[in-house]
């Protein structure tokens, strides 16, 4: 209901949506194993991330189709690039929004409408801050995130993505059984949080382990 009054709202005071950015979502860091009991987990990451967004987008469609001109920009993640473990309900949905994106661009591009995925990595705001061992990971500002998003609407590229997703994704294509070794170093480095297993508080207390830092090194040097 808010997606549709959203829009009629936009609709009524500025004529239709030329740029409709999808960024809203929610995050969810727990294994698989930790998982089995909370399939609403997964429902509820789903129905915000892919469902809410792709509310917004057939609502905004016929408006930009009519115009013959419109751009939908989609806030994704690095970590459908790089399949990042413990993240198995965001990295779905984002995935879900992505494979949309990319069948809604063959059958719209020719009506003047673009599509633009951004993967973005991680990017230092409160949502990450109980998440201690994200101190030793690169991260984006919020000001370098916004210039992703400024250049999408000028260029509009079909996708932009850093330097690390690119590599974790040509690495991912070319070399699937390595990086599924990488990958499962990195998920034995980093356990789940306290909040995950169902302890008392949130986040990671703990500082980063020497091995964990070592791998965040390796990471940050191909950051960008």
């Amino acid at each position: 209901d808010s997606c549709d009054s959203l829009i009629e709202q936009v609709s009524k005071q500025h004529g239709g949506v030329d740029i409709l950015i999808n960024n809203a979502g929610r995050s969810i860091r727990r294994s698989i194993e930790l998982s089995f009991d909370r399939f609403h987990d997964f429902e509820r990451t789903m129905q915000l991330n892919y469902f809410g967004s792709l509310r917004l987008i057939m609502q905004s469609l016929p408006g930009m189709i009519a115009k013959r001109r419109g751009h939908i920009i989609n806030i994704s993640s690095i970590g459908v690039l790089a399949s990042s473990p413990r993240f198995s309900a965001y990295v779905a949905s984002k995935a879900a929004l992505d494979a949309f994106s990319h069948c809604a661009q063959g059958e719209l591009s020719g009506k003047g409408i673009s599509f633009t995925t951004i993967n973005m990595p991680l990017v230092k705001t409160p949502m990450i801050a109980p998440t201690k061992m994200y101190d030793s990971v690169p991260t984006l500002s919020p000001e370098e995130a916004a210039d992703l998003i400024v250049k999408a609407i000028i260029d509009k590229p079909s996708r932009v993505a850093t330097r690390l997703g690119v590599f974790a994704g040509v690495v991912h294509a070319v070399f699937p059984k390595a990086y599924e070794v990488v990958m499962s170093t990195a998920f034995e480095l980093f356990p789940d949080s306290a909040a995950a297993k169902g302890m008392a508080g949130r986040g990671d207390a703990a500082n980063p382990t020497n091995e964990q830092i070592a791998f965040a090194s390796l990471m940050r040097g191909v950051h960008w």
